[in-house]
């Protein structure tokens, strides 16, 4: 699955991705810095737990923890920890 960066909360190391049909994946980083925008590219639909994916915008692997997939777009805020 593909999907490119559509949010970041920084202080919480958490992270937007809207995939290819549009939903949201939920993702918290390990340290590794992605930008909005960036494409990221995983194993398999909907991962849960720890992965390593592909930057493909940056050319690098990343570690990080998948929370959550499916995620409607009025609920961001919430899922990305915002008080």
């Amino acid at each position: 699955m593909k999907g490119s960066v559509a949010h970041i909360h920084r202080q919480r190391g958490m992270v937007a991705v809207e995939d290819e049909h549009g939903d949201y994946s939920i993702i918290e980083l390990f340290g590794d810095d992605v930008e909005e925008g960036d494409v990221l590219e995983w194993p398999g639909n909907y991962p849960l737990g720890s992965q390593t994916i592909r930057n493909i915008t940056q050319g690098v692997a990343i570690r990080v923890y998948f929370q959550n997939h499916g995620v409607p777009k009025h609920q961001l805020r919430q899922q990305l920890l915002y008080s």
